[in-house]
């Protein structure tokens, strides 16, 4: 599956051939996310198969049109649990010099297809000590539960004017 933003710009359901850019992403970025060591191959692999058996978790690579074709800039993904989707592992991978895309388009893409999709709460958990709380409230999450390690998220999504 495939969510156009705009003409270069797409959010992409993984496939295998996606799966150890993901875990270098991952690995370099770790402070940042609840697991704090590195993925090894394997370990990415199991994960792969396990995502793959779960038909309510779904995780793209956000893709930039560049000539001819498209390069993965960043991933993002959500699951579906007891009535909720959590979003999760929204980082950005590489950053094209010449981009004019943003992660916040396809997280707020992301998050419309979602919402259309389903009429369940859009949720997150952040670390505290991520920089990237403060991305999430400017984009519409709001604290619901503020733990000593991690915040809870609620996506505040307005529709229509008396909304």
């Amino acid at each position: 599956m495939i969510i156009d933003i705009n003409v270069n710009f797409r959010l992409k359901l993984i496939e295998v051939d996606d799966i150890e850019e993901l875990r270098l992403w991952k690995n370099k970025h770790k402070e940042s996310f609840f697991l704090k060591k590195d993925i090894t191959p394997e370990e990415q692999i199991k994960w792969f198969e396990f995502y793959e058996r779960d038909k309510e978790n779904f995780m793209f690579v956000v893709q930039e049109g560049v000539d001819n074709y498209y390069i993965n800039v960043g991933c993002m993904g959500y699951r579906v649990k007891d009535n909720i989707v959590d979003v999760y592992n929204i980082m950005r991978g590489k950053r094209n010099k010449d981009s004019c895309n943003s992660m916040a388009t396809a997280f707020t893409t992301m998050n419309v297809y979602i919402s259309c999709k389903y009429k369940y709460d859009i949720t997150c958990k952040v670390l505290n000590n991520n920089p990237a709380r403060h991305w999430y409230e400017k984009l519409n999450f709001e604290t619901t539960n503020q733990l000593s390690e991690y915040s809870e998220y609620k996506l505040n999504i307005k529709i229509g004017v008396n909304s």
